[in-house]
């Protein structure tokens, strides 16, 4: 199996390079062979037909590895008998990336794209680089049962009704706060239940030596990775609702949220935090991510996804703990969530020579083969001590067989509601723990109002160059100490008016009659 690389993109004036290495690869019997199918894992069914050769293109986030070619992949490709080649750049490049190929008319079988939500999804499958999927999925009854008619509803397009993609659902809960409770511990210092008290312990972590080694080098707080989205978290404490919402001076008028002037304090807040030294300095600009020097021993408090908290838990050399939602002036840290739960698609090529072994491959990722790519293999890389599957020492695993995030796609809806399997490699007390914080930050959840069955075309049209403007004026306000704060912010604003911000907001209340609050809820196994 041949994997391509890509020509590298940057795509905003954020953007950082977050493609991970892969590991090297030995040469091995054939997967499934009696020399190399481990003691434990399941016989796949034996294949009647060659396997079929299909190809996926998908974005690799911050923390994410794909190893290539390793045998737990060739497990995966036996079960479902199918050959997949993949390409995995970096998610900051990754639309560059989608464009490119769609631009040369060499799509591959499968193409993780956006939530029905993202303004470019339905123009995708305008251009007809897709097909749809309403006479295939009959023929895959697990896959479809793997999520409920309301998830399947969010999929269909506005134009005709079809659905084009197969869902990869969002992740629970949202950013929170994750905090050194030994380092809180050392300095005498209680958890803070307000942001004033949550910049007197970043103060306390910058000036008196946390982790004890004689040096003021700490990084008081960072946010898992390098783009500006990581600041629209801290909108809700300053009353923003980061999506569409309505206006509060009119209920029946949608606003879009990080254009309102609440979004001007936060942006001066963490403008301050940074000039103080409260902030990591690499934030927007630099190439490591907040993410790995929190999980380095650098960082005290790390504004990361809840379920993020996966990874920190187990580490040895620290104790994390997530704070419960913070307050400022009335206002709670509030969990921004789309209009709908659906994060990416994997949408089928409409050139496809193999569209039922493509909906095969992502069938079983969430049949038999989900153990396989969440987990790795029994004896491979964890052991079950308990009851509990629990990994192995990084350097006692095989990396030929480690857990792979790289080949994931989708992730069945029941997976939110199943403790052991979303909390993964955790013991019960700590599984139970991330749920109970979930359901804290999810009370105080704000929704984005609007719509995915609604299509909104100059809102499509514009969308790349209104982000690009206020992506650059919001930076420019972080970064620059020499501007007024004030003034780059109502220049942002304007400019982004004469893009056609307006003209948007007059689309969105005119096209989408619904104005109601949205919600939902996931179903159970």
């Amino acid at each position: 199996m041949i994997r391509k690389s890509l020509p590298v993109f940057m795509t905003g004036v954020v953007a950082s390079s977050l493609l991970y290495g892969c590991t090297a690869q030995e040469t091995k019997a054939p997967a499934g062979s009696a020399a190399n199918t481990p003691a434990g894992s399941p016989t796949a069914a034996p294949a009647s037909t060659a396997p079929a050769k299909i190809s996926v293109i998908k974005p690799l986030y911050p923390g994410h590895i794909y190893y290539p070619d390793s045998e737990l992949e060739k497990l995966v490709e036996k079960g479902a008998n199918v050959e997949v080649t993949y390409e995995t750049p970096p998610s900051t490049e990754y639309k560059t990336a989608i464009n490119v190929k769609l631009a040369g008319g060499d799509i591959p079988d499968i193409v993780n794209t956006f939530s029905p939500g993202d303004t470019e999804h339905n123009a995708l499958i305008a251009q007809g680089a897709f097909r749809s999927l309403d006479d295939l999925l009959p023929k895959f009854p697990k896959l479809k049962a793997s999520f409920s008619d309301s998830i399947w509803n969010m999929l269909k397009n506005p134009a005709d009704g079809k659905i084009y993609g197969v869902p990869w659902l969002r992740d629970r809960g949202g950013t929170g706060i994750v905090i050194r409770k030994d380092w809180l511990d050392k300095l005498g210092l209680k958890e803070p239940k307000t942001l004033t008290e949550l910049v007197d312990v970043l103060k306390a972590f910058r000036d008196k030596d946390p982790d004890g080694n004689g040096k003021q080098d700490t990084i008081p707080l960072a946010f898992k990775d390098n783009q500006l989205l990581n600041v629209y978290a801290l909108l809700p404490l300053f009353g923003v609702n980061p999506g569409w919402s309505p206006d509060p001076k009119d209920n029946n008028k949608l606003v879009n949220g990080i254009t309102q002037p609440g979004v001007l304090d936060t942006l001066k807040f963490i403008r301050d935090l940074r000039q103080e030294g409260l902030l990591d300095q690499d934030f927007l600009v630099g190439k490591t991510i907040g993410f790995d020097k929190f999980k380095s021993g650098q960082v005290g408090v790390l504004l990361t996804g809840l379920g993020d908290y996966r990874q920190l838990a187990v580490l040895p050399n620290m104790k994390a703990e997530i704070l419960d939602p913070i307050e400022h002036n009335g206002k709670k840290w509030g969990l921004a969530m789309p209009a709908i739960p659906i994060s990416r698609t994997n949408q089928i090529s409409a050139k496809s020579k193999n569209p039922e072994a493509a909906l095969r491959y992502l069938e079983y990722q969430i049949t038999d083969g989900f153990d396989y790519i969440q987990y790795g293999v029994e004896g491979k890389t964890y052991s079950i001590v308990n009851g509990i599957k629990t990994p192995f020492a990084d350097d006692k695993k095989d990396k030929q067989y480690n857990t792979n995030v790289g080949l994931e796609l989708l992730q069945p809806e029941w997976l939110f509601v199943d403790t052991e399997k979303y909390t993964k490699f955790v013991s019960k007390d700590i599984a139970q723990y991330i749920i109970k914080k979930l359901d804290e930050y999810e009370k105080n959840s704000v929704y984005d109002y609007l719509r995915p069955n609604v299509d909104f075309p100059y809102r499509t049209e514009t969308s790349v160059q209104q982000t690009q403007i206020l992506t650059e004026g919001y930076s420019k306000v972080l970064l620059d100490t020499s501007v007024d704060a004030n003034k780059t912010f109502e220049d942002t604003i304007a400019k982004w008016k004469a893009a056609g911000g307006d003209k948007v907001t007059e689309e969105v209340n005119k096209l989408q009659k619904d104005k109601s609050a949205p919600s939902y809820t996931f179903k159970k196994k």
